[in-house]
């Protein structure tokens, strides 16, 4: 009998020590190697559960994912290292990267046609209905005297006049995308930007205006901000504009601030 007891003794302190142990690797495990999914560009399938990721998974680090492509990666969050990009090497296997710093994001008015041709280039991210200010002595907008967009659809050059409001000049999806009054799909594209004077065109530059789903955005920072909630307002924005930048395309300053107060309270 006492044999027994001390078996038995045995074998309960044995699980607890191994139920201690779990916890403590839980809890270490929870802390610095689960990340969230923020966005997935391509696809990523989990390999144990043959299940595709998505926005607002989880991510365990040493979890078997294949990559589609070696264009698919994901932004994937972690409350106390960061935000990181996770892709495929050459060889296929998973490697997390620190995510870009990059906060580049203008605000106010363009001044001259140097600014106007910075700003117009590359990725351009638009959220909702963006109204930018341009400087009206450098770029008077008015019946003969206007700003527009050049795109190819269908094989066909299509030319949209861009509306303002003063100085204000408006870039709006539902107009842009829209030709004979008939809307047609929201595409990423490359575009060309010019100016009208009297009868004179010149071009600007050409860029690519971004477009993002707002319901998928509003998800995606709603992840940042969770994440990073103990960050001061300044912090937040730093982070926010940081990652649109290197998954979407360069924000407005101005047009980001404003939606991210309306809709997050973030000013």
């Amino acid at each position: 009998m006492k044999a027994i007891k001390i078996l038995m003794i045995g074998g309960v302190l044995v699980v607890g020590l191994l139920s201690l142990n779990t916890i403590s690797k839980e809890k270490k495990y929870d802390v610095t190697e689960k990340y969230k999914v923020i966005k997935v560009n391509g696809k990523i399938i989990f390999q144990k559960t043959k299940t595709q990721m998505h926005t607002g998974d989880y991510f365990v680090k040493g979890t078997p994912v294949s990559f589609a492509t070696q264009q698919s990666r994901a932004a994937i969050i972690n409350k106390t290292k960061g935000r990181f990009i996770l892709k495929p090497t050459t060889s296929g296997k998973v490697k997390i990267l620190p995510a870009t710093n990059n906060v580049s994001s203008r605000a106010g008015a363009l001044i001259n046609l140097i600014d106007v041709q910075n700003h117009f280039s590359g990725n351009y991210l638009v959220i909702g209905k963006m109204e930018l200010e341009i400087n009206e002595k450098a770029f008077p907008q008015d019946e003969n005297n206007f700003f527009y967009l050049s795109y190819n659809h269908n094989g066909e050059v299509i030319r949209k006049k861009l509306p303002h409001k003063g100085n204000k000049l408006i870039l709006d999806k539902e107009e842009i995308f829209k030709i004979d009054g008939k809307a047609i799909p929201v595409e990423k594209k490359e575009m060309a930007l010019y100016y009208r004077q009297d009868k004179t065109s010149k071009k600007i530059n050409t860029f690519t205006p971004v477009f993002p789903n707002i319901d998928d955005l509003k998800t995606e920072i709603e992840i940042i901000l969770g994440e990073f909630d103990d960050k001061d307002t300044e912090g937040k924005k730093a982070e926010i504009t940081a990652y649109l930048n290197e998954f979407y395309g360069k924000p407005q300053k101005d047009n980001l601030s404003s939606w991210l107060a309306k809709e997050f309270k973030v000013k």
